[in-house]
Formats: C-alpha cells, sequence, structure tokens
C-alpha cells in the first residue's frame, strides 16, 4: 500500500472517530435524560406516605388531612403518567440512536486497525528498501 492510500486512511479514521464521538455524545445525552425521568418517577413512588393515624382528632381535621392526601396523590399519579410518557418517547430515541452508535464504534476501529496495518506496513516496505 503507498503512501497515498495510507493518508487517505487516515483521514477516513479521522473522520469516522468523529463520527463515533459525536454518535456516542447523542446517545449519552439520551441515557442521561432516562436516568433523570427513571430518578423522577422513584422520587413520586417514594413520597407518597400511609395515612397517619387520625385517631383523636376532630372529623373536621381528620377529613380534611384525607382530601388532602387524596389531592396530593391524584397529583402524583398525574405526574408519573407525564413522567411515563416522557420516558417512553426518550427510551424509543435511545433505542433508535443505540445502532447508529454501535455501527460509529465499529467502523471507527476497523479504520483504526486497518490505518494502523497500512503504516506498519508502509514501514516495513521503507526498511526493506534502505
Amino acid at each position: 500500500m503507498d503512501q497515498r492510500h495510507t493518508k487517505t486512511l487516515a483521514r477516513l479514521q479521522l473522520l469516522s472517530s468523529m463520527k463515533k464521538d459525536a454518535e456516542l455524545a447523542k446517545l449519552a445525552t439520551v441515557a442521561q435524560s432516562r436516568m433523570r425521568l427513571q430518578t423522577a418517577l422513584n422520587a413520586l413512588k417514594s413520597t407518597e406516605e400511609p395515612l397517619d393515624s387520625i385517631e383523636g382528632q376532630s372529623a373536621r381535621m381528620a377529613a380534611s388531612m384525607i382530601n388532602a392526601r387524596l389531592a396530593h396523590r391524584r397529583w402524583i399519579e398525574a405526574q408519573q403518567r407525564r413522567l411515563n410518557q416522557q420516558l417512553a418517547l426518550v427510551t424509543a430515541d435511545y433505542l433508535r440512536q443505540k445502532p447508529a452508535a454501535a455501527k460509529a464504534f465499529g467502523r471507527a476501529a476497523v479504520l483504526e486497525q486497518l490505518t494502523e496495518q497500512a503504516i506498519t506496513t508502509q514501514r516495513q516496505n521503507r526498511d526493506k528498501s534502505q
């Protein structure tokens, strides 16, 4: 393989490495969004505590506490639905982007190997001719 081909391979390897980095960065961003949404969902699930004992309180106070707790529960359920919808969309994006990142990673690895082999072969040929 001549020097021109080695330089072409080196340029292709550089471009594939840049593409790999871009694809992995996009995948990492989506993965962080997934993690953030899952953390928010887990936090919502842990906020609902058992209803405190209402014994010894007036009926009016007990009814107010129950109504507040029910309103809070409805709010939590609405937030969980919203977060689950967002999580589904982000997960779909992640699953769409994962093959592109894997392909870019594979291309970069192969081109790196080919470039290294070409450089090694070129050096060996140069050493033989000297």
